[in-house]
């Protein structure tokens, strides 16, 4: 039984609201979610990852709030592991789970962010992805993972097992938006992972910070340096700069 993939679009939106509302003072505001598309600049892998290893994305679009750019293009996003396992040692999956923590301007100045990573593409150059379209014809789909009585209900602002993402399941029909860059495999509707077997995606937006799960029932778990990335923030806050 597949879902709406607008489901799990719509879970992560409400989540990541949810999430900032517990840290504004103003609930009746609620921010807007932007979003992000970025590459991997240095391999992650579960073969030589560590628990709050730094993990850095470069940006390669503008987040714009209310007609400014906020965050532009070659800006670094940064995050941490809060989890690494594999497969068979102790863990039934590999496993790499990654907090988004904030934004680097190139002028040095920091944007704390609340966010998640909703979708990877395999680099456009990997063997996966050699076929051009193969990134438009081949992604993810959310599968209905637990059905029935016995099926986990979710709490409020988490996804249910419905929400998860497998890298198995394939579009009937490749949608490209027209900013999408020469290359990009990812567009703004884009979840889970493209160009990789066996990688699943979920995500805990119960409490913050949010939380990106990586899972796979291989031995390791490898985002190699390139890897295209779709992040999903809630809107950054707009500091004013004080006047003299």
């Amino acid at each position: 039984m597949q879902l709406n993939s607008n489901r799990v679009l719509q879970g992560i939106t409400c989540g990541l609201i949810l999430l900032t509302s517990h840290q504004s003072a103003s609930a009746g505001n609620q921010p807007a979610v932007s979003t992000i598309f970025a590459i991997v600049e240095k391999r992650i892998e579960t073969k030589s990852a560590s628990l709050n290893q730094e993990v850095t994305l470069r940006t390669i679009s503008d987040v714009i709030v209310d007609g400014t750019v906020v965050i532009p293009s070659g800006s670094r996003v940064v995050g941490h592991l809060v989890e690494v396992a594999t497969k068979g040692k102790g863990s039934e999956q590999s496993i790499l789970s990654i907090v988004i923590d904030k934004a680097i301007l190139e002028s040095g100045k920091e944007i704390t962010l609340q966010g998640i990573i909703a979708a990877v593409a395999a680099r456009p150059d990997s063997s996966l992805s050699s076929d051009p379209t193969y990134g438009m014809m081949h992604s993810n789909e959310p599968k209905m993972v637990g059905t029935g009585p016995t099926a986990a209900a979710a709490r409020p602002g988490e996804l249910s097992p419905s929400g998860k993402v497998e890298s198995t399941a394939t579009l009937g029909a490749a949608r490209v938006n027209g900013e999408m860059r020469k290359g990009l495999l990812l567009n703004t509707e884009s979840q889970g992972a493209i160009g990789f077997s066996g990688l699943t995606l979920t995500w805990r937006l119960t409490a913050p910070p949010a939380v990106t799960v990586f899972s796979s029932n291989r031995k390791e778990i490898k985002l190699d340096a390139g890897t295209q990335v779709l992040l999903r923030i809630a809107r950054p806050e707009v500091k004013e700069i004080p006047r003299d």
